[in-house]
């Protein structure tokens, strides 16, 4: 009986991870792929992996890394069956909190829109490391351990990244 306590307290363990995670691993993916239905199936197939390979995780580790290393590895698996890199706008960006004069919203979103389209134009690894550090809250020890590289690497993308941003956003700041 012990067993099966110990099987639904992990369910249970699951579950909750899984309802803080999804949508955050749902807007990595979509941030990743740019396109909502792969973001959903690479979402959805990621936390199915998590079951099935449950039991045989290191639970001293952190689990955000482990779930943004699938939802990675998964978005890159749908990045190379297309063969050729998406360009298309991200669909349900973060938009920049409601103000009250309409004016001012118009100029928010529109660089709320400028931020991202240039987000888009980073490199890729560069991209992915801004996203996982500025919008998912990952360290940059869990961002190595997510993108297979080490901290200085991460610093240095993540340094490189925003830069570049702060170059192409400078005349609208």
């Amino acid at each position: 009986m012990a067993v099966g306590t110990n099987v639904a307290e992990q369910d249970v363990e699951l579950v909750e991870l899984f309802h803080q995670y999804k949508v955050k691993a749902f807007h990595f993916a979509l941030q990743t792929l740019g396109n909502r239905d792969d973001a959903m199936d690479v979402t959805q197939e990621a936390f199915l992996r998590l079951q099935r390979h449950w039991r045989r995780r290191d639970a001293s580790r952190p689990f955000a890394p482990w779930l943004y290393s699938v939802v990675r590895n998964l978005a890159i698996d749908v990045l190379r069956k297309r063969s050729t890199r998406r360009e298309c706008e991200l669909e349900g960006a973060p938009e920049v909190s409601p103000v009250p004069s309409p004016e001012t919203n118009a100029q928010r979103k529109e660089l709320s829109a400028r931020l991202w389209a240039e987000i888009q134009r980073l490199p890729e690894a560069q991209r992915e490391t801004l996203l996982l550090r500025d919008w998912h809250g990952l360290s940059y020890s869990e961002i190595a351990e997510v993108t297979g590289t080490n901290v200085t690497t991460v610093n240095s993308r993540l340094h490189d990244a925003r830069e570049r941003l702060r170059e192409r956003l400078r005349r609208y700041l």
